[in-house]
């Protein structure tokens, strides 16, 4: 089951799906092309000459969920928050070659690393960037049951905690025209519902109770 809607603490269990369908980053990736990024929340990136810093200058009509503008203080507070001893430590070693982040102005922010690598301004890039307003007045390990206030193209609807979650497309989603978004995300409602045992979940599926599943089991494979 789930027990949390925060994916960035160690402990619990957050629901599916739930990081790619709500928070966004400054790049984004495509399948097919390795090593590179295009601007998703970020309408331009900078790299300096020496490799050591990137500069991100984030889209104006980049909103969060509840309507607010995508800062470059929301920037800072998500590096922070996810390079804190609260957050899960994969974080901190996967943002340990950067040695800091500066705001420049409300919409700049430039990343400083330790070392020249072509990488680090792909993985900067790919941070996950969430709202100062998401549990501002806790440590994150606190935050739990705190709705996110991310940017992406889906809200949390409604919920059965533990065994049902369901995400419904947000009308108001600021990228739905951008490029790298066109054409994505077409469907009003996503659910995911849990099943403790294997045997109501195949029925499930065979009923049409749900539309896809991950088979693991060859018998089930061969004879459900």
């Amino acid at each position: 089951n789930f027990d949390k809607y925060n994916p960035f603490t160690l402990k619990g269990t957050p629901p599916p799906a739930l990081s790619s369908l709500l928070f966004e980053s400054l790049l984004t990736g495509t399948m097919d092309e390795p090593t590179t990024a295009y601007g998703l929340l970020a309408e331009d990136v900078s790299v300096s000459a020496d490799r050591l810093s990137a500069t991100f200058k984030i889209r104006p009509q980049a909103r969060f969920h509840n309507g607010d503008p995508v800062l470059a203080s929301d920037v800072k507070y998500s590096f922070e928050r996810l390079t804190s001893k609260q957050a899960a430590p994969q974080f901190r070693t996967y943002f340990s070659e950067v040695k800091g982040l500066t705001v420049l102005a409300d919409r700049v922010v430039r990343f400083d690393f330790k070392r020249a690598n072509a990488e680090l301004p792909l993985i900067v890039g790919g941070m996950p960037v969430f709202s100062q307003k998401w549990g501002a007045d806790k440590p994150l390990d606190q935050v739990v049951t705190d709705i996110p206030i991310g940017s992406g193209p889906y809200k949390i609807g409604k919920v059965d905690f533990g065994k049902d979650i369901e995400y419904v497309r947000n009308k108001d989603y600021w990228a739905r025209d951008l490029g790298v978004r066109k054409g994505m995300f077409n469907f009003d409602r996503i659910q995911y519902t849990y099943f403790k045992d294997e045997v109501a979940r195949l029925e499930g599926f065979k009923a049409g109770q749900f539309d896809w599943i991950a088979e693991n089991s060859a018998k089930n494979w061969a004879r459900g």
